[in-house]
């Protein structure tokens, strides 16, 4: 796999694996020519897509010529007709697939010659094994190569990805006891806060060790001035020293936990839970680390989780559209697990799940838009 996010590579970064010599292998293929129209040809092609899905994911390049499985030459594809070349790709890749592979994504590498190369970035699937149809098979990549699964191999997959959505939620389940002070050098306050855990899909399919440093880690929402590093087993935690106590946890394996504060700092406003603050930091952490792990050459669809605690006897105010102020109930309940989303992007729209559990919370059905909030 090129590590660079997909829509950076261009020609430069594949003329860099011929000089560097780079061989093929768990995470990366090349192929000289587009797919053929022959059930061989589609065969082959659905055979090294599904590798990919079905085991860390990876790149699949399009227009390189190899040497024993050595990058050689940056050759490209013609331009020509290429909007319905794509179109057929994509076309193979969604109906020749069972299940269907959640999506892959291409990106046009311009070359110098006028000829393009395409390189088809897969993530490991989270419905994986996927089967190709034509054959029935199913395949997997090693340092070699793709090969077909044994039924012993297939057996494992199986398993593996029907315990996915349990190991997935332990790890928003370790961050929240991390929050409550277990193995943490900083703990929370007896204030509201949130926990939010943000990591790709693929997170426990990949077999991620990503280098975190003090310019690769996410920062937390209110790291203010002169934030503390902290070098960890799992990775890097960056703590707020001033203001609202937060904290970030990159991990060594792909994924990012946010914990802070989100009651109000002022004495003017007492049980107070700032909603504009609220919505705005959790969709800007939920961003932030989404950049960074696609700087680190890590890609989605992502999930995000959340939880709130401590949140009992506080409220939530906003502006109404005639001009004064509404509040929510206060809370009955201390804590409370906003859910999980599942998507391509996490932005305000697919996010809105979460923020709308979060109102529900303090007795509101709707988010509120025009939130007070004291900063």
């Amino acid at each position: 796999m090129i590590e660079k996010p997909l829509e950076q590579i261009a020609e430069v970064d594949l003329q860099a694996l011929v000089a560097q010599q780079r061989a093929e292998g768990r995470r990366l293929d090349y192929k000289l020519e587009l797919p053929g129209g022959g059930n061989e040809a589609i065969k082959e092609f659905l055979a090294d897509v599904t590798s990919f899905s079905n085991t860390d994911g990876g790149d699949l390049i399009l227009g390189i010529r190899d040497e024993d499985g050595t990058a050689a030459e940056v050759v490209g594809v013609p331009s020509d007709g290429l909007d319905n070349e794509i179109t057929r790709i994509e076309n193979m890749a969604r109906d020749g697939l069972e299940p269907r592979l959640p999506g892959f994504h291409l990106q046009i590498v311009q070359l110098e010659s006028g000829r393009v190369a395409l390189v088809l970035r897969m993530s490991a699937s989270s419905i994986a094994p996927h089967r190709v149809k034509l054959n029935s098979r199913f395949y997997a990549r090693n340092s070699r190569g793709k090969y077909p699964l044994d039924v012993g191999e297939l057996r494992m997959a199986f398993a593996a990805t029907d315990e996915m959505p349990r190991k997935i939620r332990e790890l928003h389940r370790e961050a929240i006891r991390s929050a409550d002070g277990e193995n943490m050098p900083v703990r929370m306050e007896d204030r509201p806060f949130a926990i939010l855990t943000v990591a790709p899909v693929s997170v426990l399919r990949a077999e991620q060790d990503i280098d975190i440093n003090r310019e690769t880690a996410v920062l937390p929402p209110h790291q203010y001035i002169n934030p503390r590093f902290i070098v960890a087993l799992e990775g890097m935690i960056v703590h707020s020293t001033q203001g609202p106590r937060s904290w970030a946890v990159t991990h060594r394996k792909g994924y990012v936990d946010f914990v802070f504060e989100i009651a109000a700092q002022h004495d003017d406003y007492p049980n107070l839970i700032p909603g504009v603050r609220f919505q705005q930091e959790f969709v800007g952490s939920a961003r932030s680390a989404v950049a960074r792990l696609i700087e680190r050459g890590i890609e989605g669809p992502w999930i995000a989780m959340a939880t709130i605690k401590q949140v009992r006897d506080y409220f939530v105010a906003w502006r109404r559209p005639d001009g004064f102020e509404g509040r929510t109930e206060a809370a009955w309940r201390s804590d409370a697990y906003l859910g999980e989303i599942r998507a391509d992007a996490l932005n305000d729209e697919t996010l809105e799940p979460l923020l709308a559990a979060f109102w529900r919370v303090f007795g509101e059905n709707q988010i509120r838009q025009n939130v007070i909030g004291a900063h």
